[in-house]
């Protein structure tokens, strides 16, 4: 509770906050979140599987975005921030934005996934668009993200969160808004630059406790080094679970740095040259035993500078744990 998030600083520097949001992980009672929102709209019933109240479609996080924009108090500049789950699984066939076949991906044995895959991204970017449509461009600053791409049979995976490849890593960054130049970046971002950014454009302080950088005005090294893991579901004592993952060691590491990508886990090591194998086809571990070696220690430093959260007492209800067993995060 101590911790200040982006957010609380918009609404102590008198903005209006709201948010509305689609996915069970960031209902408030889970995840904290609601903290420096005048509305956090969590409140849905959307069942995914037929079973489980997990999730709300894009037109409904577009119905209430509109709603709230609609009734906003305008004396106040406004901080807002609209969650979208789809695309994600179960996919669906959105027909009316159907815009690709299975022929478009010839010997590819996800492309009945990716035409349904296809229709969900237009089917989304039709609902976003509305509420860009009613946004005022001269004064208003968008910030579009993704938390995780998917992977849909790359090496031999489908899904997202157990595997660490680039299709599940690499995401969409977009920034849009007034003095912002057309253009890309090779900048090294990480998902924990978002807070800092975010303020940045709006020209309020930064909390000291915040590790990522603001991409607009900080010097961002070209040589940062990014580390990312994940895990692999299985929770211990989930009546009152004092830790979702904390307790146990994350399944994969990497460590992207200098174009190189190193993964530690599963049935092997793995080193990539990413600029060359952006697919990450060709292991060249064997090749840079010397690169191998320093990326390990990175990881290990990294280990050792990095505290886990073994303090969280979320309780959690019979509701909580279904969820998050049927999303994958608890066994």
């Amino acid at each position: 509770d101590e911790v200040v998030t982006a957010p609380q600083v918009f609404q102590d520097a008198g903005y209006e906050t709201l948010c509305v949001t689609s996915n069970w992980t960031l209902k408030d009672k889970l995840s904290g979140l609601a903290r420096g929102f005048d509305v956090y709209e969590d409140d849905f019933t959307k069942k995914r599987w037929f079973f489980l109240k997990s999730e709300r479609d894009a037109d409904e996080v577009t119905k209430l975005s509109l709603e709230l924009l609609e009734n906003r108090d305008i004396s106040k500049p406004l901080f807002a921030w609209f969650h979208y789950s789809d695309p994600h699984a179960p996919y669906k066939n959105h027909r009316r934005h159907r815009t690709s076949k299975k022929s478009d991906y010839p010997d590819d044995r996800g492309a009945k996934i990716k035409v349904k895959y296809d229709t969900e991204i237009r089917f989304t970017d039709a609902e976003i668009q509305k509420v860009l449509d009613v946004l005022p461009r001269e004064n208003t600053f968008i910030v579009f993200v993704a938390d995780h791409g998917e992977s849909i049979w790359e090496h031999g995976y489908l899904g997202h969160g157990r595997r660490i490849y680039q299709t599940g890593l690499r995401v969409s960054l977009t920034i849009f808004g007034p003095e912002v130049a057309p253009g890309r970046t090779d900048v090294p971002a990480r998902g924990i630059d978002l807070g800092p950014t975010l303020l940045g454009l709006a020209g309020l302080p930064v909390p000291e406790r915040m590790l990522g950088r603001d991409l607009l005005n900080d010097d961002v090294p070209m040589e940062r080094v990014r580390v990312m893991e994940t895990y692999g579901g299985a929770v211990p004592n989930l009546g009152i679970t004092k830790s979702l993952m904390a307790e146990s060691a994350p399944q994969r590491q990497t460590v992207v740095y200098e174009g190189w990508k190193y993964i530690t886990g599963g049935d092997h090591d793995q080193l990539y040259h990413l600029a060359e194998d952006p697919m990450e086809e060709t292991n060249l571990l064997d090749r840079e035993q010397d690169r191998t070696a320093e990326y390990r220690t990175i990881l290990e430093q990294w280990d050792a500078a990095t505290p886990r959260n073994l303090d969280n007492d979320a309780q959690l209800t019979d509701d909580d744990i279904e969820a998050l067993e049927a999303l994958g995060y608890v066994e």
